[in-house]
């Protein structure tokens, strides 16, 4: 192939996705969001499934109708709170992809560690219509209108460990991640706090996204969003094999359906849900990589959530960024261990040269 070919092919793929903060805390947030309104049954299921994570629910006062779940894991505590839940309930479709595209915009920022005021970030109100998620502007105004107010009600705190070293997410107890957001002559303006540290809280890791994920129905882009979160921290496996899993368990509760138990048609609302979605992904990213559902077809629901499963394999340059990634940590792994190697030769040689003095 032709190095200008190559440089074409390169551009084509990097145009088909957008590069988005995957660190733990801001992964966190978005999950609470995502579940606004059904925190407690959320908490619940996560908690069941969860071994390194230890999830406290509280909820606030009736008349404030506040919630927030803590997360704690070895490297991270992280405490989200949404005040008047309705809202965020209310908004949950359309904010939910405004806070992805936000989150994508901060990754392009340039933050200082310090800053003396509060940061903007802005982008056309158009480019949610080129993205699919909105057929116009005037539909896309209304949705971040409707998005606004729980988006500028997002509260968080907490603890990231590096090291022996711990960092503080927010300077005060517990901090309004965006201060403001308007639309000023077809531009979106959304503020950031600037006693948020966004380097600890979003910016030290991140995945891609395909561009898809915007034009998707809101059970696909939730499942292809997680996707690409887990794929961030599967890039051993996708190293190996080209391919990981993501058992349908998971996909219950990251798509907040029905309880098994509690609906009668568990084939209609949850199968059926889980099934389109992951097909719906399936036909808008057949160059990136293809979704195989295994289950046993003549199985009850039970068995279809606890032993079925997606593989998913990546291709092309979807396929490249996280195998990249794999390279470079053990490539650090690798250095890691070479420098331990040293450090104990050395400490040998001193060892056997002062035992010679003696």
């Amino acid at each position: 192939m032709q190095e200008e070919e190559k440089k074409e092919l390169q551009t084509k793929n990097d145009d088909k996705f957008l590069k988005f903060p995957n660190s733990p805390a801001s992964n966190q947030m978005m999950t609470v969001v995502s579940h606004a309104g059904n925190l407690e049954d959320f908490s619940h299921r996560i908690g069941e499934n969860s071994h390194s994570t230890q999830l406290d629910f509280f909820e606030g006062k009736t008349n404030e109708l506040s919630q927030k779940i803590v997360y704690k894991t070895d490297n991270t505590e992280t405490t989200i709170q949404l005040d008047n839940v309705d809202l965020f309930s209310k908004s949950k479709k359309p904010l939910k992809k405004i806070l992805t595209y936000t989150l994508i915009k901060l990754s392009q920022a340039n933050i200082n560690d310090n800053p003396t005021d509060d940061i903007k970030l802005s982008f056309p109100l158009q480019d949610l219509v080129d993205l699919g998620s909105y057929s116009s502007q005037a539909t896309a105004r209304q949705a971040f209108n409707q998005a606004m107010n729980p988006l500028t009600s997002i509260k968080l705190n907490g603890l990231v460990k590096d090291k022996k070293e711990q960092h503080k997410i927010t300077e005060s107890e517990i901090e309004v991640l965006f201060t403001g957001a308007r639309i000023k002559k077809g531009i979106v303006e959304i503020y950031l706090n600037k006693r948020v540290n966004w380097q600890i809280f979003a910016l030290q890791y991140f995945s891609i996204l395909p561009k898809s994920y915007f034009s998707l129905s809101d059970n696909a882009a939730d499942s292809l969003l997680n996707i690409s979160i887990l794929a961030r921290k599967r890039i051993t496996e996708i190293k190996k094999n080209g391919y990981f899993n993501l058992g349908f368990r998971t996909l219950h509760t990251i798509l907040d359906l029905p309880d098994e138990n509690k609906t009668k048609n568990p084939g209609r609302d949850i199968k059926d849900a889980i099934l389109n979605a992951l097909k719906e992904i399936n036909e808008t990213n057949t160059d990136d990589m293809n979704i195989e559902p295994i289950f046993n077809p003549n199985g009850n629901i039970i068995q279809f959530l606890d032993e079925g499963y997606a593989k998913i394999t990546l291709k092309n340059q979807f396929e490249n960024y996280f195998t990249e990634l794999a390279d470079k940590k053990n490539a650090k792994i690798e250095q890691t261990i070479k420098k331990r190697e040293e450090i104990a030769e050395k400490a040998k040689v001193k060892a056997l040269a002062d035992k010679m003095k003696e």
